[in-house]
């Protein structure tokens, strides 16, 4: 996505991050305590005390910041890159191969650990690198 810079973003979740007594530092061990801080809202959301508005800015947040530790730790060398689908951030190598952060942190906030961003991270390398058979065959 041109013109896109995801810093803002991502700095606001380190921000927020802090509020959880939590310092992260762009590494990939950071996704399980996001993951625990995701756990945290999603609490507050299924009691009524996070809105709308709050859920779609956290989502957007830690949804930037999970997308940018995907795209340092595999993802960029693999060639994806920011694009928007249909307003919608996500980390895109071509048409048939792309992932949305932003849509899976949203989910696990409403979901709960089902919807664990942790394993979202770790299935998504696994896909970049093309370890799992009949996904992401380099289109």
């Amino acid at each position: 996505m041109e013109g896109f810079d995801p810093r803002p973003l991502c700095e606001q979740m380190v921000t927020l991050a802090k509020i959880f007594k939590r310092d992260f530092t762009y590494k990939k061990e950071d996704i399980k305590e996001l993951d625990e801080i995701l756990e945290v809202l999603h609490n507050e959301y299924e009691s009524g005390k996070m809105k709308e508005p709050e859920l779609q800015k956290a989502s957007l947040y830690a949804g930037i910041y999970i997308g940018e530790l995907m795209l340092r730790e595999k993802y960029a060398e693999c060639g994806y890159r920011w694009a928007l689908d249909e307003n919608e951030p996500c980390l895109e190598k071509d048409d048939g191969n792309k992932c949305y952060p932003c849509a899976k942190v949203w989910k696990r906030i409403v979901n709960g650990r089902e919807d664990s961003v942790k394993s979202f991270f770790d299935i998504g390398i696994l896909i970049a690198e093309g370890k799992i058979p009949g996904v992401n065959k380099g289109k």
